[in-house]
Order: C-alpha cells, then structure tokens, then sequence
C-alpha cells in the first residue's frame, strides 16, 4: 500500500487550491497515479499532517498553533477534494496512528523537503521506506539533497536515471542507488495526423525558460545558477528564443519566456512571481503544430531530467533532436528513436540544411519513435510499471 503524503500543496498529482484562485493551468505531471488508481477502483491512502499549507506561506504558517493548523488544513482538504472530484475516492488520515509504518510513503521533494523539514521528520521517518520524488530538484538543492540525508531507507525518483549526472552527483553523494524511474505520460492525442512527406522540412522548437535572476526569492537558485553559471534551467530553450532571428526558418520558435520580465520594486516584483506569462503558449494547439514539422527540439533540464514535450513531439511523429545523457532508464535509443545532438543548436540547423537523412530514414525514426511513446508512455504503462517498481521495494523487505 502506497501512502501519499501533503499531495494537496501542488499541482503534481491534483489541481492545487491556490492554482484555482490565481487561474494558472496545473500541468499534473503525476496525475495519472491518481487517474489510473480511481479509474481500477483503488482507494487512495493520503496522509495531511498540517506542517504545510497551499494557501498560507510555510514561515508564517508554523507559527500558528497545532489545532489551527490541523483546522485549515480540513477546510483546504475539504475544498480540494470538490476541486477535484474526489470526494468519498480518497482514505485521509492527519495522522499516523491509525497507519503502520509498513506502507511505502510517496512524496515530492519540491516543497516537502525544504523549509522546517525538522517538524516532518518524525512523520516522515515513521514509515519504514519512503521514495521522494525530485522534481523541481533544481530549487534549494542543496537544502533538500542535505535534508532528505537525513532519512533512513530512502529512495529517489525521477523523470529518468540522473545518477549520473554531475549536478546530482554534487549535490547528492550520500545516494548510491539508481534514481528509480517515476516518470509522465503522455497524452493520447499526441498522435501522427501527417505523414513525414506532408510536414514541413524544419525544426519547431517548444517549451518555456525561466530568467532565475527576475525570480524571488533569488536564494532558492542560486545552487543552480552557481554550478552551471547560467540564469536559465533550459540552456537549449533560451538559446534558440535569443537566436530565432538567425537559426528561422530552419528553426521554429516556438519558445516563450515563462514569466514577463519585470523591472519593479521588491514588492512589484514579489506579486509578479505569483503570476506567469504563459496563457499564449498554452493557446497553441500543440498537437497540430507538432504534426506540421518533421523536427522538434523541446530541451532538457540542465540538471537531468527530460522534459514532456519531448515525447510528446515524438508521439506526434516528429523526429526529436535529444541529448542522450538526459534519457537514462528509459529505454529511449539515440539514432532509433530520436537524433542525438550535444546541445549546440547551430548544429542542429545544419544538420538539417545538409539534409543528411532521406525521408525514408526519417519516417523509419518517426515511426519507431511514436510508436515507443505509445506503447511506453501512455497512462497505463506508466502506471503499471511505477507501481511495479514501488511495490517492489516494500516486497523486498
């Protein structure tokens, strides 16, 4: 039995409060563990404990006293359950008492292993084994890498093996085990409309970039932006948006700043964070554009991890240009399914322009590729093979 635990904080798994108040598209990269288990008739087990609030800042929040706390924490519950129609699907429980320990607790790294984490030992370690999940590991990494140090009988998880990589190998040298592979799914309307011969003969680049130094507080970037010596989380995105001029029509841009850059005050800039500028690039009907090239290029985490649209142009048919390092665990295979490249887009450009590839080699790619995505990715084999790993560690007990 799986225990999820304060899922009600983000928009990972279910549309968060705060999310529906500021009217911000969750993304619910995770959703699917809560899809799959309703739609197989399993009860969810969740686990609030009142140390973290969707609504009310975590420093400002522990401050309350317990019974408060646990009392807004039934009124968010309460809300978030409407929200998400998941009134009488869900087991809750405010505490462990009436839990074993023997339960494989889940959680997300993101805000759970930051800030007091102190006030979530006890609850967490309660559980014999625990997996947290790294997502948004690039916030306060050393904060979290040194908390979660802490934990005894932890296992992480991620869109993809990033053991190897150096900014988790720098931050996380305690863990000497393979990152277990909890990634997305994709959608099934990410399917082929277009032949490879009706496409166009370029490259559409996708996706969002944030400018960490505009973002506040700016400490929570700093590891990041210190070891990489970069303002952005997606190198690749950012380079093709400050050099569409030049690498069009050869590349499409289809890149967008996450956020409207801002100039203001503290406090202008402060409100400014709570808010994102991406309601246009959510208005393309990403699905059609995808099938209108026969390339894409979506760019990856610089700190490991691969992003959705890049399998989400591949289950549309187009043939993906991918570093492979970011891939690991996932069965995806460079000149198989997608076109290796090392991150220079220039290149891409002219690989492209020399047309080294016939559109029979092409099509063979695209195929290959849309068809590992459905087969792999889809709601069902993502669910199937995370809850085969995850069970697998409480079985080996």
């Amino acid at each position: 039995m799986i225990v999820y635990y304060n899922p009600h904080v983000d928009d990972f798994l279910a549309k968060p409060l705060h999310f529906k108040i500021l009217k911000r598209r969750p993304l619910l990269k995770y959703g699917y563990l809560f899809e799959e288990s309703l739609k197989r008739g399993e009860k969810m087990k969740i686990l609030v404990d009142g140390t973290i609030s969707s609504l009310i800042p975590e420093g400002i929040y522990l401050l309350l006293p317990g019974f408060l706390r646990l009392l807004i924490a039934r009124i968010e519950i309460s809300y978030w359950l409407k929200l998400n129609d998941f009134k009488g699907k869900v087991d809750f429980h405010y505490s462990v008492k009436k839990l074993t320990g023997k339960e494989l607790l889940f959680f997300f790294s993101y805000k759970v292993a930051r800030g007091r984490f102190q006030r979530r030992m006890k609850t967490l370690e309660f559980f014999e084994n625990k997996v947290s999940h790294l997502s948004h590991y690039f916030v306060l990494t050393k904060q979290k890498a040194d908390n979660l140090s802490l934990l005894t009988n932890l296992y992480l998880a991620g869109d993809s093996d990033v053991s190897q990589n150096a900014y988790f190998k720098h931050f996380f040298p305690w863990y000497n085990q393979k990152v277990i592979d909890v990634s997305f799914a994709v959608a099934p309307r990410f399917e082929v409309r277009k032949e490879m011969q009706d496409r166009e003969f370029a490259c559409v680049a996708t996706g969002t970039f944030h400018n960490l130094e505009d973002e506040t507080p700016i400490e929570y970037y700093t590891d990041f932006m210190t070891f990489f010596k970069t303002n952005t989380y997606h190198p690749v995105r950012k380079m093709v948006f400050e050099n569409k001029g030049e690498l069009a029509p050869t590349i499409a841009c289809q890149v967008a700043a996450y956020r409207k850059q801002s100039k203001g005050n503290v406090l202008t800039r402060f409100i400014n964070h709570f808010f994102v500028s991406q309601k246009k690039y959510f208005r393309i009907d990403i699905v059609e554009l995808y099938n209108s090239y026969a390339f894409s290029m979506v760019g990856e985490e610089a700190s490991g991890f691969p992003a959705l649209g890049s399998l989400e142009s591949m289950g549309a048919g187009c043939v993906l240009f991918a570093q492979p390092e970011f891939y690991g665990g996932l069965g995806i295979n460079p000149g198989e399914h997608f076109l290796p490249y090392d991150g220079d887009v220039f290149k891409v450009k002219q690989m492209i322009d020399e047309g080294g590839l016939s559109v029979e080699e092409l099509r063979e790619i695209s195929q290959k590729g849309s068809e590992f995505v459905k087969k792999n990715f889809s709601k069902e084999a993502v669910y199937n093979k995370t809850m085969q790993q995850l069970l697998a560690i409480t079985q080996a007990e």
